[in-house]
């Protein structure tokens, strides 16, 4: 609605995980370069933690991007609250195995067979779970661990990532044998003020924009960092609120005072 006005092409915060309009803070290239490790090097299991709204389901996108298909074979999972047995039986429909039984020595059999034909074809598989802190089962956790059995001279045949917020690091803890095959962990930290204004420039910028320099001032990136606490989700809702609102007043610069307005009238927060 504002792009034209703003001289973008589309629309620069959009919530969904796009990785084009990842910004590559310190901690984001740092969790997205540990998890890029782990699969490569066939560390076998990571873990990536952190608040709400820090990016972390794009940085696993993004890592997606990365692996080469030719070597891997992806399974992700964004809505884990299954069971143990649904669990395995999504796992074995993402690789393409046809198969009805609930059986739980049937489904292992099964699943081993697949990652063993993959490994033959000089690929391994990738399990990505998203939003792991809400496996309620610690039947499910275990079978998880269990996953990491499935090796080949001394190679895992699968990768197991967690991506989650902070209480999956708990949760996980509860079962000492899955922590412990943890390779890797990754705590994702907020952005600072500074990384707040580049990825709002950023965004800009991969949705069009070509101004020199960034149409928000310095105090308006305070105020939203200051609202935001350095979370890129709260950061873009901000930034999306106010140039529309910037566009509606006919300002060529958004300040703190719009800000601040745009923060009190659309988004709730007090003065």
């Amino acid at each position: 609605m504002y792009e034209a006005y703003w001289g973008l092409t589309e629309p620069p915060f959009s919530l969904t995980p796009d990785p084009r309009f990842l910004f590559m803070s310190r901690a984001h290239e740092d969790s997205l370069m540990m998890l890029h490790y782990a699969v490569t090097r066939n560390k076998g299991a990571a873990m990536l933690v952190g608040d709400i709204g820090l990016g972390k389901t794009t940085i696993s996108r993004k890592l997606i991007e990365l692996l080469d298909p030719l070597q891997n074979r992806v399974v992700m999972i964004v809505n884990p609250i299954l069971t143990p047995t649904q669990m395995m039986q999504e796992i074995l429909n993402q690789l393409d195995v046809e198969i009805n039984s609930r059986n739980r020595q049937v489904l292992v059999q099964a699943l081993h067979q697949r990652l063993v034909d993959l490994y033959d074809k000089g690929k391994r598989a990738v399990l990505v779970i998203d939003e792991a802190h809400l496996i309620r089962s610690a039947g499910s956790f275990e079978e998880l661990r269990l996953l990491l059995n499935c090796q080949m001279n001394d190679q895992f045949l699968i990768s197991l990532l967690l991506i989650g917020q902070l209480e999956l690091k708990k949760k996980i803890a509860k079962v000492p044998a899955l922590e412990q095959r943890m390779a890797v962990r990754y705590t994702i930290k907020p952005l600072d003020v500074t990384e707040t204004g580049e990825l709002i420039l950023h965004r800009m910028r991969v949705a069009g924009y070509t101004g020199e320099f960034s149409p928000f001032s310095p105090d308006a990136i305070y105020q939203i960092h200051k609202f935001s606490g350095g979370t890129p989700r709260l950061t873009s809702q901000a930034a999306d609120n106010a140039l529309m609102v910037g566009m509606a007043e006919r300002v060529k610069t958004i300040d703190a005072y719009l800000v601040q307005k745009v923060l009190e009238e659309t988004m709730g927060v007090a003065a």
